[in-house]
């Protein structure tokens, strides 16, 4: 065995979803299967309890997932320690975001870090709707400027701040000349939704899935901004956007509608759960300090507090 069939098997045992674990893990449902279905023959007893309806943990698969997630707590935090000492040596801050990251805010942040850590060296990577969470778990970004909704145990967020949304709207539609937009506006019209691997909650979030309430109109998967704006531009799609984004992404084929009703979008700084290295400790100063400092640079923002 190895210690991705454990992960996975901890991972199912708190879903016991064989789908939603998948996703959240993105590998696909029958690669899942197999791990499962290799681990169970390598231990030689059943993990879990399989039906058409619902999956289960065996009285032996009880004892050996609480076992299994002490094994594995104490590894990632052997890891993160090992992590923190390795990149003090290397000074690099190796730093993930997505879209409009903190929108005008982002200059301000890092280059009070620059100055704060001279020695430390930042590394950027753009993230793509699909990837946000897996960039952080698996350790290619030390930290991130996502976009919530993301549930995640394995991550860490301190919320910046919150702002309006706008709804996205082709540029040739009527509704591209209104002047305000609810809700019942949107809700039966073709979404440009986050392709497969994106967090449920935040692929429904953004195409308006908690308001529907059941399966909406699909106009295109997107992985990235620019895919986004060219499904509203060119394919007829709709979508959502936060405020500052909208004034770092334009397009002749897009208009961005204010939105009266809709909740609105929170900004967050991720991280690894217990990464507490000197890096990330003085990048959340940083961010506290011009959230203090500079938030009036965002209009319509609301500041969060930051752990």
């Amino acid at each position: 065995m190895d210690t991705r069939q454990l992960l996975l098997a901890t991972r199912l045992a708190e879903t016991l979803h064989f789908g939603r674990t998948a996703e959240l893990e993105n590998i696909a449902q029958s690669g899942l299967s197999a791990q499962i279905a290799k681990l169970e023959t390598e231990l030689g007893f059943k993990l879990f309890e399989r039906t058409s309806h619902r999956v289960s943990l065996t009285d032996a698969g009880q004892t050996f997932i609480e076992q299994a997630r002490s094994l594995l707590c104490t590894m990632n935090n052997t890891i993160i320690e090992c992590r923190a000492i390795a990149e003090r040596s290397r000074g690099v801050l190796k730093l993930g975001f997505f879209g409009d990251a903190a929108g005008e805010l982002t200059h301000l942040i890092f280059t009070l870090f620059q100055k704060s850590n001279p020695d430390i060296r930042l590394v950027f990577t753009e993230l793509s709707m699909t990837n946000q969470v897996q960039a952080l778990i698996s350790g290619k970004v030390d930290a991130a400027l996502v976009r919530l909704p993301i549930s995640d145990p394995r991550l860490e967020f301190d919320v910046m701040f919150d702002e309006p949304r706008m709804a996205a709207v082709p540029a040739y539609h009527e509704m591209a000349d209104a002047p305000i937009l609810a809700i019942s506006d949107l809700i039966e019209q073709p979404f440009a939704v986050a392709g497969e691997g994106a967090p449920t909650e935040w692929a429904a979030y953004w195409s308006l899935g908690p308001e529907r309430q059941e399966p909406g109109r699909i106009g295109a998967y997107v992985q990235s901004i620019p895919e986004s704006l060219a499904a509203v531009a060119y394919g007829g799609a709709f979508d959502t956007f936060p405020l500052t984004a909208t004034r770092l992404f334009s397009h002749p084929g897009v208009r961005y509608v204010p939105m009266a009703d809709a909740p609105r979008s929170s900004l967050a700084l991720a991280t690894l759960t217990g990464n507490r290295s000197p890096a990330v400790r003085s990048l959340r100063k940083c961010v506290a300090e011009t959230l203090e400092s500079s938030l009036s640079c965002l209009p319509e923002a609301r500041r969060c507090q930051v752990a």
